[in-house]
């Protein structure tokens, strides 16, 4: 149902399916799950599930997709790292919430200016 939820925020950078959201919400617990969830959200694996890929995912919002997973906020373990270096929970939350900004702009800008040309 989350998932369901925060379709919505996601369809400007071009990725509306829930399984999509869903699996960025289970990595912010680890990167590596973001993947995983896939697979079992679409009950695939392997060259399987890059064929369910192509059902949530044109070339273009795969594309962002991967980018704003690489950028958007860390896993737990680095979040806590980073409040650990900082000292500060309220300095690692705007830290997180900087890169998930930034990783928005970002995949937004790709999908919508990829757009005009894929």
């Amino acid at each position: 149902k989350i998932g369901s939820l925060l379709a919505v925020v996601f369809i400007p950078i071009g990725f509306n399916d829930w399984r999509a959201s869903t699996a960025i919400l289970t990595g912010i617990s680890a990167k590596e799950s973001v993947v995983s969830t896939l697979s079992v959200l679409t009950g695939t694996s392997g060259v399987a599930l890059s064929a369910s890929l192509n059902e949530i995912f044109t070339p273009l919002s795969a594309y962002a997709f991967l980018v704003f997973t690489v950028l958007y906020m860390p896993c737990v373990a680095a979040f806590a790292a980073t409040k650990r270096e900082l000292g500060s929970y309220s300095q690692a939350l705007l830290t997180a919430a900087f890169q998930t900004v930034v990783a928005y702009l970002v995949a937004f800008l790709i999908y919508q200016i990829g757009s005009f040309w894929f």
